[in-house]
């Protein structure tokens, strides 16, 4: 696979994210469902901790990732839904070195949304690695 970071400004650096992966000669496309901080039951962990939450999901999706043979490195777009703006923008540092840490050069976006599905959810996050 041929990875290409499309940057046409340089201001993104400093938010831990590029505008475009340009793809070519991928030989596996792995697209993840979006990940809350549960664990395996399915249950929420962390209520109301934002940062201890964003960690458990990062890890969650570092255990999927791993079973598809792929790493944080292949994420080429990461999209985050979060109930608590604030919240989010709060613990966006280490979020943003939690991801540098793993190698993750994603494109994507972050949205505010009303709710989540998985009761007491804070976050959740949707990936689409290549390799």
């Amino acid at each position: 696979m041929k990875r290409t970071v499309i940057n046409p400004w340089t201001w993104q650096e400093a938010l831990g994210f590029v505008h475009g992966n340009k793809i070519e000669d991928a030989n596996n496309i792995f697209f993840l469902a979006g990940q809350t901080a549960s664990d395996e039951n399915g249950h929420c962990l962390h209520p109301g901790d934002m940062v201890k939450q964003i960690d458990k999901v990062l890890e969650n999706i570092d255990t999927i990732l791993a079973q598809g043979s792929m790493d944080f490195t292949h994420v080429v777009r990461l999209n985050i839904f979060t109930v608590d703006m604030p919240g989010i923008l709060a613990a966006h540092d280490h979020m943003t070195a939690s991801l540098a840490k793993r190698g993750c050069k994603h494109a994507g976006c972050l949205l505010g949304v009303t709710a989540l599905a998985s009761p007491n959810a804070l976050v959740e996050m949707e990936v689409t690695a290549a390799k």
